[in-house]
């Protein structure tokens, strides 16, 4: 089963610091993933994922600033060659 975050709140507590995907580690499965803000732009793209998103958008789509406004986001996983179809949900990312 796969098991993917419902929040990402990058505050230092060691709780939810990373969207994450767990469940099939020993599948050998590469995940892509794909992060949407609510209008629907991209904010973030991985290709071989390794659940180390904690709320960067590297193309400082929030003017200067690195970091996402908090709010809720949608997120794309694809497992590749897994013959599972891509899982689309809501993200909820809690930034200071």
């Amino acid at each position: 089963d796969v098991v993917i975050s419902k929040a990402v709140t990058p505050n230092g507590d060691q709780y939810n610091q990373f969207f994450t995907i767990t469940g099939v580690e020993t599948c050998g499965f590469v995940f892509d993933v794909q992060i949407f803000n609510r209008w629907g732009s991209l904010v973030f793209k991985s290709d071989n994922y390794q659940n180390n998103w904690s709320g960067e958008s590297p193309k400082n789509s929030v003017g200067s600033a690195n970091t996402l406004p908090a709010g809720t986001y949608y997120y794309i996983v694809t497992l590749k060659n897994s013959g599972i179809e891509p899982i689309a949900g809501p993200i909820y990312l809690g930034t200071n």
